[in-house]
């Protein structure tokens, strides 16, 4: 069992495949509380692969990048209700 109300992911023994464990993996890390679940989308499509592609690291660093940049950004203008 977890300590903190941690979430207890099953032993590698219990899941068919690399890929289900990864997979399983990523959706524990987006129901977590306090994770950011853009980040979490990002790792678990590029990075918690069973067999990631070569330029992986590099495209999970873009697309980090450009979340970043769409969170610093100045907020957008809300469509007036009318």
């Amino acid at each position: 069992m977890a300590a903190n109300g941690e979430q207890e992911l099953p032993a590698a023994s219990e899941m068919d495949t690399p890929a289900e464990f990864l997979a399983s993996l990523g959706a524990a890390l987006r129901e977590e509380e306090d994770v950011d679940v853009g980040l979490a989308d990002i790792l678990a499509q590029y990075l918690l692969t069973a067999a990631p592609m070569v330029d992986a690291l590099k495209n999970a660093k873009d697309a980090i990048l450009k979340l970043a940049h769409e969170r610093a950004g100045p907020p957008k203008p809300e469509a007036a209700d009318g």
